[in-house]
């Protein structure tokens, strides 16, 4: 049994980690085929909290920045996306954004990972990515009611 180190994700394969996981949803994120294409901004973004080693402080933000929209605001994943773009690195103007913790401000393990969504089966994978994300939040301390 091995565990990520970063997430705590735990693989009972030796060939198996998030990072190949990922690479494979990227995959599926880049075909462009729903329900994968739609959602590669808001799976980027919790693969990211959840293995921040090595991301920029900026990208985390922007990370944060995403799911908090999303899940506790409950903005348009679309314009989510579109207001992002066009900010660059800034967050875009008028946004009220809970603060991130930073890495160090998690108050719990992950409940959650992407070893937990399995093969990304296109009939439970936007349900089994807004869980990995509601959860990714309320490990920093962030639930559903913001």
């Amino acid at each position: 049994m091995t565990t990520c180190p970063q997430c705590g994700a735990r693989y009972s394969d030796a060939g198996d980690d998030c990072a190949r996981r990922f690479e494979s949803l990227l995959a599926l994120d880049h075909s462009r085929r729903e329900p994968w294409g739609s959602r590669h901004g808001t799976a980027y973004a919790v693969y990211t909290l959840q293995h921040p080693q090595g991301v920029t402080g900026e990208a985390l933000e922007r990370a944060w920045a995403m799911l908090t929209r999303l899940y506790v605001s409950g903005d348009d994943p679309a314009a989510v996306v579109r207001g992002l773009r066009r900010a660059g690195a800034r967050t875009p103007l008028g946004w009220t954004v809970t603060a991130f913790p930073g890495i160090e401000g998690r108050r719990r393990p992950f409940a959650r990972t992407i070893a937990d969504l399995g093969a990304f089966d296109a009939a439970t994978y936007a349900t089994q990515l807004d869980a990995w994300c509601e959860e990714t939040l309320a490990s920093y301390g962030i639930d559903d009611e913001g």
